[in-house]
């Protein structure tokens, strides 16, 4: 049975109740530039090259401060993968072992990058992702405000590669 090979850990994603307060906290403390956002509700920020190693989403107003101990704050964690053939390995893979697909597989606007996401057993959505946008001093990149509610913001290929029916609130997109 074919087994992944991550290259490294990628990028985490974390649910946060105030996202300009922890964005002034990761470049000022931590030192991270931002990448690009979607809409004010998430950012994308680096560390490196990556066009993003930590993503910040707002969590909904009606969740603030009511944090469940049972309830994980991170969306989701990454491993990046050699390219988008090795991905649809590891859907093959996933698919064959019955294990929970969340969504893709597809190609994220902000990044740039190649996706699939999945449940380990205890719930938490792991995602392996290639071909990341790279932000270097010779190709260098102007942050943008990408649209929540434009379908190509989540997935440019438009939902045409996933194997699952993608999650409410894409649908939700879908709908408008």
């Amino acid at each position: 049975m074919y087994k992944p090979k991550p290259m490294k850990l990628g990028h985490l994603v974390l649910k946060v109740n105030d996202i300009q307060t922890s964005v002034k906290f990761y470049q000022e403390v931590v030192g991270l530039e931002i990448s690009d956002w979607i809409d004010d509700r998430m950012v994308f920020m680096r560390s490196s090259d990556d066009h993003h190693d930590l993503a910040l989403l707002q969590v909904p107003f009606e969740q603030i401060g009511k944090q469940e101990p049972e309830q994980s704050r991170i969306e989701h964690f990454s491993y990046q993968v050699q390219s988008i053939d090795e991905i649809k390995q590891i859907t093959a893979m996933l698919i064959e072992r019955g294990i929970e697909i969340d969504r893709g597989v597809g190609r994220h606007g902000p990044g740039d990058n190649t996706f699939i996401v999945f449940k380990d057993p205890d719930g938490n959505n792991v995602e392996f992702y290639s071909d990341m946008l790279q932000i270097t001093a010779d190709k260098p990149y102007q942050p943008s405000v990408w649209q929540g509610s434009i379908l190509e913001t989540f997935d440019q290929w438009q939902l045409k590669d996933f194997v699952v029916e993608p999650p409410e609130r894409i649908t939700a997109i879908l709908k408008k």
